[in-house]
């Protein structure tokens, strides 16, 4: 492929804004960012006039797009999503399953499987992964997902979505039987491990850390508190969820906005 230069433009930099500035891609990778680049031969040229110039977003957390729900579980459906994402700046993205029978999830995988591996540009956001986060949710914290189909962790049921390498991402609620058993084979498969729609104790917390759980899905919602763990647990004051994520540094999280 030819090179790619996009000059005249604003650079959003991580500490300022370069106006002016280029970048130069070639084999599919930046290659060199700032003012003055040289043009390589038979590059392709785009003037950005003066236009932002930024990394692509990287989504972990999208069920869909334009009308089309991951777990639809077609490609032309996933194909569709990954189009609507790129207009608005995604250039990479991990589609999320959600609360669903076994062959529904099956189904899914199959779909973004196969749009990831006939994936080209002109398809949208290209596909990293998939974000295996339903269905072992807490039944008090499922919030907006379908009840049915939610469950604790089945390590038969599991090992079939972990037979590739497609899920790099993977959530389940910290307190249900089976978790950190499902924590060590997605660490094994070298996942980021997240906990999510969880009403989960600092206890749990620290036992699925030590397992390899290292993100929580978006902060405040659908995660445990002090005021519903003493609704849980019967205890006056427990430290929850936010209070781990907020006092333990190696952890990650995620807000809705």
């Amino acid at each position: 492929a030819s090179p790619l230069l996009i000059q005249n433009g604003t650079l959003i930099l991580p500490d300022q804004l370069m106006e002016g500035g280029a970048v130069l891609c070639e084999r599919g990778k930046i290659t060199a960012v700032g003012k003055d680049i040289a043009e390589p031969k038979n590059a392709i040229v785009i003037d950005a006039k003066g236009g932002y110039i930024s990394p692509g977003f990287i989504d972990i957390h999208v069920h869909g797009g334009a009308g089309a729900d991951f777990m639809d579980a077609t490609v032309p459906g996933v194909r569709t999503a990954l189009k609507a994402h790129a207009l608005h700046g995604t250039t990479t993205i991990f589609p999320t399953t959600t609360t669903g029978a076994p062959v529904q999830i099956m189904a899914m995988l199959g779909a973004c499987r196969e749009a990831k591996r006939t994936w080209e540009a002109a398809h949208g956001s290209r596909i990293a992964g998939v974000h295996l986060y339903g269905p072992y949710f807490a039944a008090d914290k499922v919030g907006c997902h379908s009840r049915t189909g939610r469950r604790a962790p089945n390590p038969t049921e599991y090992a079939m979505w972990f037979r590739d390498d497609l899920i790099r991402i993977a959530t389940c609620a910290a307190e249900l039987p089976g978790a950190e058993e499902f924590y060590q084979t997605a660490r094994q498969h070298r996942c980021l491990i997240t906990c999510g729609h969880s009403n989960a104790s600092w206890a749990e917390m620290e036992r699925a850390f030590k397992a390899g759980m290292r993100h929580v899905d978006h902060f405040w919602c659908a995660m445990s508190s002090v005021a519903s763990l003493r609704t849980r647990l019967g205890t006056p004051m427990q430290a929850s969820m936010e209070q781990f994520v907020l006092a333990t540094a190696e952890m990650s999280t995620e807000v809705i906005a």
